[in-house]
């Protein structure tokens, strides 16, 4: 038998190996009961701690919760206890690519769900993702949920016609959202706006400058994907490159854009770690790089061409004039999301992953996060950033995003506190899916379980997949986010 035979015979094992461990997990726990036993409640319907509670939960819903005492029921069922840990609701990503090698789906999948992640937005799809979509709505596969836009919507001469046409399509595909992008005409948004609510499709995505930020501001997009769109529109014109004037973006125009954002209820995902991971990369990617939990050798590196040979950053941001304009957008977007955030804008954590070198799918959330504090926001507010102002916004807040009973069981258990410092959240003790335990290692030492270990089985059959595959993944484009 040659190589060929031998690893094309590995790899279907692996994949009968891998659904019937898969099937079995969720045939034998559908109903199990759960009990996490004096565990300190971060509930995010308010800012308190709900020290020392037993959290029944049971055919992934939150059962019950009470004071902890001491009783014999709590032993009928699976228990653990949460002394001294805490948990809180699991984590969305409201803006995530997953590009179009369907062969490294699960590989996001399983970095999504390591690092408390169970649901995200992910903008300009494609009819593989739709697929994977809803191959984890049915069981199939375990993975985040997914909601979908389409491909990004960029032509600079489209039509009304042509806008309707495209809005057809996309709803008999299946997509959740439009996406916006820069070079879209006005003609053509303007149709989009007026007609994907009666195609049940929502509208999200970048500021077209052919529409300019007063444009969207009227229009019915609902989510502006990035903070820096701001700044390349009216009325602030901050370019990137090698642009001398203005210096820098002036910082007149930060309330006046916080209070027109509120005023018409748009929601804002900053993506501040996409833009500080080009800022880094322009200065030196290969030390950024270094400083994430992802090989550049990894085949998601790979294909996001996160290497200084293949990424356009450090071509593209050469120059010392280059960089200090970066630096001074960084900044400007700092204060912006911090005005967004006293004006009432609704802030969701989104990051942009992997399209930048160093977005680390997963782990990039908890970063951004942490910028989100930098930004002025207290821990709270992030990390409602990252789980009820998402869940508002897709419309799932009746059933996640808070920690109460009746609610969706899908929850991050720390070793430490988040209120008290937001890097905490990477304090990974348990990620839970829908009542499912999952022993985590992306954040603490903890002995992995049945979960982890189907995981990594999976990834055994990725790594063989993608070893013939890492040819044509060096020469995917970058997907601009």
């Amino acid at each position: 038998m040659n190589e060929c035979s031998m690893l094309y015979r590995s790899i279907l094992i692996l994949m009968f190996l891998f659904q019937y461990c898969c099937n079995s997990y969720n045939q034998n726990d559908k109903s199990s009961r759960l009990i996490i036993a004096n565990v300190n409640v971060i509930p995010l319907y308010k800012d308190t701690i709900l020290r020392g509670m037993d959290v029944v939960i049971e055919n992934g819903k939150i059962q019950d919760m009470k004071q902890h005492i001491e009783r014999g029921e709590l032993r009928k069922g699976l228990f653990i206890d949460g002394k001294e840990k805490y948990l809180m609701p699991a984590l969305i990503d409201c803006h995530v690519h997953y590009g179009t090698n369907a062969a490294l789906f699960q590989t996001y999948d399983s970095l999504y769900l390591q690092y408390g992640i169970v649901k995200v937005l992910a903008l300009n799809g494609t009819p593989q993702l739709l697929q994977h979509r809803d191959s984890i709505r049915k069981g199939l596969v375990y993975g985040p949920e997914i909601q979908c836009s389409g491909p990004r919507i960029n032509d600079s001469s489209m039509t009304a016609p042509q806008a309707k046409e495209l809005l057809q399509r996309l709803k008999l595909a299946g997509y959740d959202f439009v996406k916006i992008y820069s070079d879209l005409s006005k003609e053509g948004f303007d149709e989009i706006s007026r007609e994907a609510y009666t195609y049940g499709l929502r509208v999200a995505g970048h500021i077209p400058q052919r529409v300019s930020t007063s444009g969207v501001l009227h229009s019915n997009q609902e989510l502006i994907a990035h903070a820096e769109e701001f700044m390349y529109n009216p009325p602030v014109n901050y370019f990137m490159g090698n642009v001398k004037i203005p210096k820098k973006p002036n910082p007149v125009h930060i309330q006046p854009l916080a209070d027109s954002v509120r005023f018409y209820q748009k929601a804002v995902s900053p993506t501040l770690i996409a833009y500080k991971s080009i800022l880094q990369s322009a200065i030196n990617l290969e030390a950024y790089v270094k400083t994430v939990p992802l090989a550049v050798s990894h085949p998601i590196a790979i294909a996001w061409q996160w290497s200084k040979q293949t990424s356009f950053i450090p071509k593209k941001f050469s120059s010392p004039l280059s960089i200090s304009r970066l630096q001074y957008g960084y900044e400007y977007q700092l204060k912006l999301v911090s005005a967004f955030n006293r004006a009432g804008v609704l802030l969701l954590a989104g990051t942009d992953a992997p399209t930048i070198p160093g977005l680390v799918p997963g782990y990039s959330l908890h970063q951004e996060m942490q910028l989100l504090c930098g930004a002025g926001l207290s821990n709270y507010e992030a990390l409602k950033a990252a789980t009820t102002n998402p869940a508002h916004f897709l419309k799932i807040h009746s059933d996640f995003g808070t920690i109460e009973v009746g609610k969706e069981a899908s929850l991050l258990m720390l070793n430490k506190n988040p209120l008290e410092d937001i890097s905490n959240t990477l304090e990974i003790e348990s990620v839970f899916v829908k009542g499912k335990q999952m022993k985590n290692e992306a954040g603490g030492s903890s002995t992995p379980s049945r979960v982890i270990t189907l995981w990594h089985r999976n990834m055994a059959y990725q790594q063989l997949l993608e070893w013939r595959m890492l040819p044509g993944l060096s020469k995917t484009g970058r997907e601009s986010g």
